[in-house]
């Protein structure tokens, strides 16, 4: 009976639906004995794991979060959204995407499933420091295997770290020492009477990059439970650490982060034969470094991000249509003879839908993480910020003439060769969670020539509040120390 209940105490350790300082019940097993052997510690690994897949996570809406300022808005024929502008908030998914489009917040986030942001990534950080503690406690298991534990543990505190400080903080460049507000770190489990404050942002990215850094000495080969690239790697440790330096303007820790694994001869861009197919068979390797596994949950496409703006495979697939459709801001950035305009399609009653992410009911399309194609972009970016710009436009060129075969190679140079750079990010990295990102790490205006006649901030000048998320008012009120986002 106690090895069940101590499995069951894992199951619960760090659930995403916790406040953010609750107290622990009095009979529930204690962390610290539900993680006191290597096979217990395997389990709760798989769980945290499983929290990147939670629907107000990868599964949905955070990648489609960033995409709402310029890539997707509501969509005319989703259900309710008359009702909506109107006045009814009848239905939550519909007002998620309308508030995040129009950048209309408010702390209480009534109706809205954004302020499920804050709790689900605490509650992966609880996860992963429950593990980081206990890991060096065991007394069996192997040293590498061990350590490649605490390496995935520390590269998914790093993961939910910086996806919150995206949401939820200004970006490094928004003070010029990183000194103003993060978000509350968590480095360790606290206790029941911690109510930490919000730390600065610079202190937070000094956390993510420590993090990343050992995950990429630690992760072995033990930590690859089957053949599928759905694992943290040394690989995408390396990888994310990049991005999160090009958030910094490390430049050259960028290249020197992303090469080795654009060498990798593991890893490759899909062809241009094979890439349209890539995305319909939902089959993205060599190519992805890693993919967001979410056969570990419901397996039902409905709850993913194709229900959100997936083109059905067949149109009875569909009980109604999607909530969002994409903006004609994103696919008047593409050439005619550009491969990827077919990763779009219209469903004929006047909305473009996405390819990328097929609905097809019951069939659930992983989320690719990283992949080899932000790596190229990331160095293009990279080798253009510190002046080696041939060196930019070859990695460039590697991706936008995969798309354009017969296009010729760039000349660009100076601001208009970073200007195409971003351009093609927003071209090949589409509904893959970066556009609202990129657009605040980079200073540049949200700027929007086709919205919906109802939004009031089609063009916001950066910097501006509405860039972020207001924290949410359960969690102001649970923890008297911390404060709340300046605008909000």
């Amino acid at each position: 009976m106690r090895t069940i209940t101590a499995i069951l105490g894992i199951a619960l350790l760090g659930t995403a639906c916790e406040g953010f300082l609750d107290v622990e019940p009095q009979d529930e097993i204690s962390r610290e004995e539900a993680l006191d052997n290597i096979e217990n510690v395997r389990i709760a690994m798989i769980g945290a794991y499983s929290a990147l897949a939670n629907s107000n996570y990868y599964r949905r809406n955070f990648p489609l979060y960033p995409e709402t300022v310029g890539h997707i808005q509501p969509s005319p024929n989703a259900s309710d959204l008359e009702d909506f502008l109107s006045g009814g908030l009848t239905n939550t998914a519909v007002n998620t995407y309308v508030e995040a489009n129009y950048r209309t917040f408010n702390a209480n986030y009534e109706n809205s499933q954004l302020g499920a942001f804050y709790e689900v990534g605490y509650g992966l950080l609880r996860r992963a420091n429950d593990l980081i503690e206990a890991i060096p406690r065991l007394e069996r298991g192997s040293p590498e295997e061990l350590n490649s534990l605490l390496g995935e543990a520390l590269a998914l505190r790093a993961i939910g770290h910086f996806d919150l400080l995206r949401l939820f903080a200004q970006p490094p460049n928004f003070t010029p020492d990183a000194s103003h507000p993060g978000i509350v770190l968590l480095d360790r489990p606290l206790s029941v009477f911690e109510s930490p404050g919000r730390s600065t942002v610079a202190a937070c990215y000094a956390l993510i990059v420590s993090d990343l850094e050992q995950a990429i000495e630690l992760i072995g080969p033990d930590a690859r439970r089957t053949n599928e690239r759905i694992w943290l790697s040394p690989q995408l440790a390396s990888g994310l650490l990049a991005r999160v330096e090009a958030y910094r303007g490390n430049w050259e820790r960028v290249v020197e982060l992303a090469s080795p694994v654009i060498e990798d001869p593991a890893y490759g861009l899909i062809d241009t034969e094979n890439y349209l197919d890539a995305w319909l068979s939902r089959d993205l390797f060599p190519e992805a470094i890693m993919a967001v596994d979410f056969q570990q949950g419901s397996a039902e496409g409905i709850n993913s991000y194709a229900a959100v703006i997936g083109a059905a495979v067949e149109e009875e697939e569909l009980d109604d249509e999607p909530v969002c459709r994409i903006s004609n801001d994103l696919l008047a950035l593409f050439a005619e003879e550009d491969i990827r305009l077919g990763l779009f399609e219209g469903n004929g009653a006047g909305d473009t839908l996405s390819l990328k992410y097929p609905l097809e009911r019951d069939v659930v399309t992983d989320f690719p993480l990283l992949r080899l194609a932000e790596l190229d972009l990331l160095r293009a970016e990279a080798y253009a910020n510190i002046g080696q710009e041939a060196a930019a436009r070859a990695d460039y060129d590697i991706v936008h003439q995969r798309a354009l075969p017969g296009a010729e190679p760039t000349v660009l140079s100076g601001q208009a060769l970073l200007d195409e750079i971003f351009a093609e990010r927003r071209r090949e990295l589409h509904l893959e969670g970066h556009l609202l990102f990129d657009l605040a790490r980079t200073g540049r205006d949200i700027d929007r020539d086709f919205c919906l006649p109802a939004n009031p901030n089609c063009l916001l000048a950066y910097p501006d509040f509405r860039y972020i998320l207001p924290i949410p008012l359960e969690a102001l009120e649970a923890n008297p120390n911390l404060t709340q986002n300046e605008g909000y």
